[in-house]
């Protein structure tokens, strides 16, 4: 099905605007593949999607509003990932094991961001504790884990009111 330019630029507004792109791409009545062709022709002829979504956020909110932007994004990538292990039908030793690498990925982006942002640096040891304690329980107590897993949204909740 040809969809007409306007329904193209609302996909790329929408997007540019913050929108993740399956959701420009619901919210236009475009699949998501066709989203994700038109963002990757458009960077082939010059026009880097990603490139003007940064530019908006940091034109539109400023340096502190866009990294608390990245923080959230992130932690939104984290709890919409772990919401899928939950769902998903694999062993409950490879569940622990991927939420292990999840909270290391998360424990080494706080890192990296509390070095460009120190305020960031309370939330950061925080999830590091957290990944310390994962990786504990994973080893000596994986039924432990396994309880702790349903408690890690809210705990993570708690941790960005504190700190964030």
């Amino acid at each position: 099905m040809a969809h007409s330019q306007d329904t193209r630029d609302k996909v790329r507004q929408l997007f540019i605007e913050g929108l993740p792109l399956n959701g420009a791409a619901i919210t236009c009545g475009v699949s998501y593949d066709t989203a994700r062709d038109w963002k990757t022709r458009a960077k082939s002829k010059g026009d880097d999607w990603d490139t003007a979504r940064a530019a908006y956020r940091i034109s539109d909110q400023g340096i502190d509003d866009l990294n608390q932007q990245l923080v959230e994004d992130f932690a939104r990538q984290v709890i919409t990932t772990t919401r899928e292990l939950e769902a998903a039908t694999i062993p409950a030793a490879d569940k622990a094991q991927m939420l292990a690498q999840l909270a290391d990925a998360y424990a080494k982006f706080s890192k990296a961001f509390a070095r460009i942002n120190p305020a960031f640096s309370g939330l950061s040891v925080a999830l590091d504790t957290l990944k310390t304690l994962a990786e504990h329980l994973k080893k000596s107590d994986p039924p432990a884990l396994r309880a702790l897993h349903p408690h890690l949204e809210e705990v993570g909740a708690i941790l960005g009111k504190r700190y964030g």
